[in-house]
């Protein structure tokens, strides 16, 4: 090996490993920051209606460019089920009932995989527990930086029956809830603390 060679080498390696330990910097944890918007819309044969919760808990590991969201490697978020609140009691008894809370306490969302499909709109596939039951689920999501803050909006399409849950009913089963829902979010990410 001539001395022009081995010198190449050296470098070629110095620049190779410089690039994979920014790499790996640049892809770093994030928390969970401030109070996340997690809603549920449905609708009845009374009337269309909403349940929301504003405390959950979330981490991911997130690849961040200038100004842009490039990837987001792992990430989950969990909430109480009976944080879920609609403002009528009585609703959220019926709610409780059918999300099974007194053996299922938690509904959580783990990714899978994040796509960039173009701009500011990526989408985010994922496993999401409801009642202890699993399914996949794929989220249509808005991503931007603020600041030191990544804030992801986002919305998704399941079904009760998905999970196994019936569509509650009311009023000895005159008011029915559709089958359908859309989940919504909007939570915000900061970079966790280097300790």
């Amino acid at each position: 090996m001539t001395h022009v060679t081995t010198k190449l080498l050296f470098v070629l390696t110095l620049l190779l490993g410089s690039g994979v330990t920014n790499h790996l910097l640049a892809q770093n944890l994030y928390r969970l920051a401030g109070k996340p918007v997690l809603a549920v819309k449905g609708t009845s044969t009374l009337h269309d209606w909403e349940m929301s919760s504003a405390q959950a808990t979330g981490k991911a590991e997130m690849l961040v460019e200038g100004a842009g969201l490039k990837n987001v490697k792992s990430g989950s978020i969990t909430m109480k089920a009976e944080s879920l609140k609609s403002g009528k009691g009585k609703m959220d008894e019926i709610a409780y009932e059918s999300l099974k809370t007194n053996k299922h306490a938690d509904i959580q969302f783990t990714l899978t995989s994040f796509k960039n499909l173009s701009g500011k709109k990526a989408q985010a596939a994922g496993n999401l527990t409801i009642a202890g039951v699993t399914k996949p689920v794929v989220f249509t999501v808005d991503t931007s930086i603020n600041g030191e803050l990544v804030s992801l909006a986002g919305e998704a399409a399941i079904k009760f029956s998905d999970f196994n849950i019936k569509p509650p009913t009311a009023m000895m089963g005159t008011i029915k809830t559709g089958n359908e829902l859309t989940l919504l979010f909007k939570v915000n990410f900061q970079q966790a603390a280097i300790q």
